[in-house]
């Protein structure tokens, strides 16, 4: 009888990249298909993505689970390395998807994910969780021939006060457990360091948001995740207490708000308007804005450095950071709200009052899923290194029985019928970064940017043929190098000399290059790159 097998693809160690294979017999499963944001010594690279090299069997289904980039950014990749395999995604989720793949000019059928699904000898139900975007769900994969479960919730919290969905299934997933003598719980291990055992639940904002936008003397901005509907519904249902009219401004939040309202789980109240349309932008009113982590190109950045086409901050506006910092933004954002701050703002954050709500579990949250499966093996997913150490720590204080594993990405989870798990460690395999177009780019060309940014470049072109007669012929340009034209003219005079000794021309130019750094090493204490060209 064949082994069940487990490999995460992305997801564990990073928070992004998800994708987990699934394995039995000749029936190949990937759950998610999600993208990495890069940290900022990518410089400006798009995303990042698994390396799929290795992944050499055929895979007969692609399921999603929820409709954020973290979990379907890398869509098209898969389906374009993957070409036969069926995909089913949440209604939500599925919308996203389409219009993802219309924009790529890609055509791909997507199927509903529906309650139950069955791929050959897989049995596969959908289990209703919560989180911070709607039509999330849990995945139960049953195998009977093995007696084995497997509970894959990467992303969820226990809402049981929301108001715009039901909250999470447990008593589904307590069912799914009876059924198994083995069972294998991968959870998210986001907020395992959070100091809040229960995270908190979207119907305990409103009172918050309801009075920093009743109080606000003017114009109130509000920035949160595009794809938060029942956060965007909240601040909704407010504008329309409130007899505020709204403008959704930034690309992102047309987008989602748009599909949103196509799939009946968001209710604008008729209070939407364009921006182009608002007869006094002066007037209070609620612009809600994308960029809330101060991209470069949100909305956001936009209006609070100033550029923007309709909207100049004054004394009077209040200005919302309805979300909490991404790792690895919180210096971005501290001088963001400064900059807001300057201009005489009222600044609003989480700090400040109940605005925001995460859609990852505390251990409470965790505690009652694990309460409800009671699994004999637990292997934390979705979160860093050290989130997946401390999972593993709290697995073992609330079940002493059950195996905690800390996995990688890449490894290999192979789980026999008589319930014994083998690990196979598999050496790192590095992500694969996307820039542009679409475009692979190499890691060296990474190197060479940084280099770029932080020493500058030096280019000298040089012509053959007129160089003899004039050192006016050596060119020299810099990008991000201080300089005087004095010390350029010195330059061209050295260059000449190196240029007129014996050689070949690519000794001739490699001794250029290397007097090039030297010489602006004398001068700026460091080695700028250097480029040079003979034609």
């Amino acid at each position: 009888m064949s082994n069940l097998n487990i490999s995460p693809l992305g997801g564990v160690g990073q928070i992004g990249s998800n994708a987990t294979l699934v394995s039995y017999k000749n029936t190949n499963i990937i759950i998610d298909s999600g993208i990495l944001f890069p940290y900022e010594d990518c410089f400006d690279i798009n995303y990042l993505i698994p390396d799929l090299k290795n992944v050499d069997v055929e895979i007969n289904a692609l399921i999603i689970t929820h409709g954020h980039e973290d979990h379907i950014g890398a869509i098209s990749h898969y389906i374009e390395r993957f070409p036969e395999a069926d995909v089913y995604a949440p209604t939500f989720a599925k919308e996203l998807i389409e219009d993802k793949l219309s924009y790529l000019d890609l055509s791909k059928k997507i199927n509903k994910l529906e309650s139950k699904l069955v791929i050959n000898e897989i049995e596969i139900d959908t289990i209703h969780v919560n989180h911070s975007i709607p039509n999330t769900k849990g995945i139960h994969l049953g195998i009977k021939e093995i007696d084995t479960g497997i509970l894959f919730i990467s992303d969820f919290k226990c809402d049981f006060n929301t108001e715009y969905e039901e909250p999470i299934e447990l008593e589904k997933i307590n069912l799914l457990s009876e059924k198994y003598s083995n069972r294998l719980a991968m959870l998210d291990s986001t907020n395992i360091t959070s100091s809040n055992e229960r995270t908190t639940s979207e119907s305990e904002l409103k009172n918050d948001l309801l009075s920093f936008i009743s109080d606000a003397k003017g114009r109130v901005f509000i920035t949160c995740f595009a794809s938060n509907i029942h956060r965007l519904q909240t601040i909704f249902n407010i504008a329309k207490e409130l007899k505020l009219n709204v403008v959704p401004y930034g690309r992102s939040l047309l987008k989602y708000t748009q599909i949103a309202r196509e799939c009946e789980i968001f209710n604008d109240h008729g209070l939407v308007r364009e921006v182009e349309s608002v007869t006094d932008l002066k007037k209070k009113h609620i612009i809600l804005c994308s960029g809330s982590q101060g991209e470069f190109r949100g909305t956001v950045k936009r209006i609070t450095s100033s550029s923007d086409k309709y909207y100049k901050l004054n004394e009077s506006d209040t200005f919302i950071f309805s979300s909490k910092a991404i790792p690895g933004n919180e210096k971005k954002l501290a001088l963001l709200y400064n900059e807001i701050t300057e201009k005489g703002c009222e600044v609003i954050t989480h700090y400040n009052g109940l605005i925001h709500a995460s859609g990852h579990p505390g251990k409470a949250d965790l505690k009652d899923v694990y309460d409800s499966y009671q699994p004999t093996i637990a292997i934390p997913i979705h979160g860093e290194t050290y989130f997946l150490r401390k999972h593993c720590e709290f697995i073992k204080s609330i079940l002493p029985t059950s195996e905690a594993i800390e996995i990688k990405n890449h490894d290999s989870i192979s789980l026999s019928s008589n319930g014994k798990i083998k690990i196979t460690r598999s050496q790192e395999i590095p992500p694969i970064l996307i820039h542009g177009n679409r475009i692979v780019i190499e890691r060296e060309k990474i190197s060479e940017r940084r280099k770029m940014a932080t020493l500058g470049t030096v280019f000298v072109s040089i012509s053959k043929n007129s160089i003899a007669r004039s050192q006016q012929r050596v060119h020299i340009t810099t990008m991000g190098i201080p300089y005087e034209e004095e010390q350029i003219s010195q330059l061209q005079e050295i260059c000449f000399d190196y240029f007129n000794e014996k050689g070949t021309i690519d000794q001739r130019s490699e001794r250029i290059r290397v007097a090039v750094r030297r010489y602006f090493q004398n001068i700026l204490g460091y080695r700028p790159l250097a480029i040079v060209h003979i034609c």
